[in-house]
């Protein structure tokens, strides 16, 4: 019995850890909002490994992309929200970017 209510206590630890305390999200967000167009908007998304192997070149990509939507490419009032969610030893990074293409 005793080690029958050990192994429950431990599946509900478990349990509980999975669906609340493994998954953490910071975003940071720098934003300048201006000028009249379009509004268009794009992201980048890649894994990280152990907060010690960021990927590199996610800001690029999602300029490029929003650059990919705006036919003049003349866009303005940029703004980046970088958002990572930590999934133990995994994190997933994503920067979205929107602006006005004008």
């Amino acid at each position: 019995m005793k080690r029958l209510n050990s192994i429950i206590l431990a599946a509900l630890l478990a349990g509980c850890v999975q669906a609340y305390g493994c998954v953490f999200v910071q975003s940071s967000a720098i934003s300048d909002r201006a000028g009249a167009g379009n509004p268009i908007s794009s992201s980048a998304s890649e894994l990280g490994f152990l907060h010690l192997v960021a990927p590199q070149g996610l800001t690029q990509t999602a300029l490029s992309n929003l650059l990919s939507n705006c036919a003049t490419g003349k866009v303005s009032g940029v703004t980046t929200e970088l958002t990572m969610r930590d999934f133990f030893i995994v994190q997933s990074y994503n920067v979205s970017v929107s602006g006005t293409c004008s």
